[in-house]
């Protein structure tokens, strides 16, 4: 069994480094297609648009690997929504924050999000705007230390959950309710009008990083994997 062959209660997230050297980029731009190659140009910013074309390198790397086609030749289609799939692959959702790319594979519909972990300008008005008031009300009752990790790992939760359904955040964060009390795992309660069944993994990849998967269905199993650009 390949990495690729997914079976229905497993999702297979893979992440890599997005910091790579000026003399990695010209073989990582012959991956990206023209769309994406304009993209990149129109960061004024070098190191985010070395960023930028890592990050789609990893996905099309990933995804070529998984329908057994060159990088550069993977087609995307997008849904009303913008979310990407393409055919022959499995269901595939990617995230990135600072320096980390994130992509999570799976046999039914599923969502990831990363996000560093940093502190936050103005926590308080953030949370009034994508919280439930039984979310605000848990908040309040998180240690003052541990408050804006909090917030962030509630944010990836949700926003990885209307990534899932195919929506994105302009779904409506507030639209997606979860139980997060300590000392048991978080429970998606809610996750706009579908109640398919979903299951909600927090997953570690890096102390400085918080990402979260959403996946239609049970998960007996996660499996983490590095994916080193320079081996792309």
């Amino acid at each position: 069994m390949t990495p690729f062959d997914i079976p229905p209660d497993e999702v297979h997230l893979w992440w890599a480094t997005l910091d790579v050297s000026d003399t990695e980029v010209p073989h990582l731009r012959r991956i990206l297609n023209q769309q994406e190659l304009e993209r990149a140009d129109r960061f004024r910013v070098p190191h985010v648009a070395r960023r930028f074309i890592a990050a789609r390198a990893t996905l099309r790397t990933l995804l070529g690997r998984a329908t057994a086609t060159d990088p550069d030749r993977v087609e995307f289609s997008y849904g009303n929504h913008g979310k990407p799939s393409v055919i022959g692959a499995p269901f595939f959702n990617a995230s990135d924050s600072g320096g980390t790319v994130v992509v999570a594979m799976a046999r039914q519909q599923v969502g990831v999000d990363v996000e560093e972990l940093r502190s936050l300008h103005n926590p308080g008005r953030l949370a009034r705007r994508i919280c439930t008031p039984d979310e605000l009300e848990l908040l309040e009752s998180v240690p003052e230390s541990e408050a804006d990790a909090s917030l962030l790992r509630l944010w990836t939760y949700k926003e990885a959950a209307l990534k899932a359904v195919g929506l994105g955040l302009p779904g409506g964060l507030r639209n997606v309710e979860v139980d997060f009390r300590p000392g048991k795992p978080p429970r998606l309660l809610r996750l706009c009008d579908d109640n398919g069944g979903w299951s909600l993994l927090p997953v570690n990849v890096d102390h400085s990083l918080l990402c979260s998967i959403v996946v239609r269905g049970t998960v007996r199993h996660l499996g983490i994997r590095e994916l080193p650009l320079q081996s792309v």
